[in-house]
């Protein structure tokens, strides 16, 4: 009887001693190459590092986080994922935009670290290779109420860098507020064929004014000629009211953190399983419920808006967000009129 109760204790004692160490093997930093398309100055990337500093801040499941970053990465992604990799020393290799095609070269050869890829242009690769997608079509639906409803010309446009889908679902968002609130009102389409050329950007907005337009949705990061004619300008990613306290009259901002917390999970679950990294083979994102974006209207424009306008716009918002109106998310290319 002594001998099986001793037995009994050792047994427990081995279970206590392992349970220890599983929870002692528990991760407690976290190193993320964050691989940018565009240098940060630009919008989409200023939002995503924006969004990882909140969640660097944030310290889930207590992790010490550590990020790097590298600008500028397009042609060369292969070799800039593949020099991260081959330190040994990255958990996640974190980038920005439609890396596909790098990743799927790499992801066999280091199993053990966790690629990403964010947006249009990206398939499912599924096992380390995780792919989300971030849709800002929901605010940008109320931007285009607040286009409708404030145009004089009943001309609105929007000026964007590639009809890509994650580009394209804002778009259409955007004149569907405005033609739900207007019926009246026609669009102006130009994509300036670039991810960031602030000089394209300027000539089309001149463009798009001489055909009347006077709410434009400015999504390739450049608003002098809003300045200078002092039209309705449109921001996107982040709140863009600093760089163009005249003309803009509100702003989507990308909130990437939802994206992340989620990849720094699925992470997290495998480390502390044992487990293989099983990535879906489509897209995660989020919608504006769940913490992906907001709606920042300029303060210097507050008072120019009608208190009505203010009003709508307000209702909308809460009906999308929980859940009593839906927004299509269309990410055809949008067309001019």
């Amino acid at each position: 009887m002594l001998k099986t109760v001793g037995l009994a204790l050792a047994m427990l004692a081995g279970l206590s001693f392992a349970a220890g160490d599983a929870f002692a093997e528990e991760p407690t930093k976290l190193k993320i190459a964050g691989i940018l398309s565009a240098g940060k100055e630009a919008p989409w990337e200023t939002s995503f590092v924006n969004s990882m500093n909140r969640v660097i801040a944030a310290k889930p499941h207590g992790l010490d986080i550590e990020v790097n970053y590298t600008e500028n990465v397009y042609d060369n992604a292969e070799q800039v994922f593949r020099t991260y990799a081959q330190t040994g020393e990255y958990d996640i290799l974190f980038g920005d935009t439609a890396y596909v095609d790098a990743i799927e070269a790499l992801k066999d050869e280091f199993p053990e670290t966790m690629f990403v890829m964010s947006g249009s242009g990206n398939h499912g690769l599924g096992g380390n290779a995780y792919w989300i997608f971030i849709h800002a079509h929901e605010p940008a639906y109320v931007m285009g109420q607040f286009a409708g409803k404030l145009t004089k010309s009943n001309v609105i446009g929007a000026i964007s860098t590639f009809p890509a889908e994650d580009t394209n679902d804002q778009i259409n968002a955007f004149f569907q507020g405005a033609r739900d609130v207007n019926p009246e009102v026609k669009a102006k389409m130009t994509f300036i064929q670039s991810w960031f050329d602030p000089t394209k950007s300027n000539e089309a907005t001149s463009a798009q004014i001489a055909a009347g337009a006077d709410m434009i949705y400015q999504m390739s990061g450049a608003f002098e000629v809003c300045e200078e004619r002092q039209i309705g300008c449109f921001g996107n990613y982040v709140d863009m009211s600093k760089v163009a306290p005249k003309s803009i009259v509100a702003s989507t901002i990308v909130k990437w953190d939802p994206h992340i917390n989620w990849i720094i999970d699925q992470w997290w679950k495998a480390k502390t399983t044992d487990a293989e990294f099983d990535a879906p083979m489509k897209p995660k994102w989020f919608p504006w419920s769940e913490g992906s974006g907001d709606l920042v209207v300029n303060p210097a424009w507050k008072d120019k808006i009608p208190a009505d306008v203010l009003a709508l716009a307000k209702k909308t918002e809460e009906a999308i967000k929980n859940g009593e109106k839906k927004i299509e998310l269309d990410m055809s290319e949008p067309k001019a009129e």
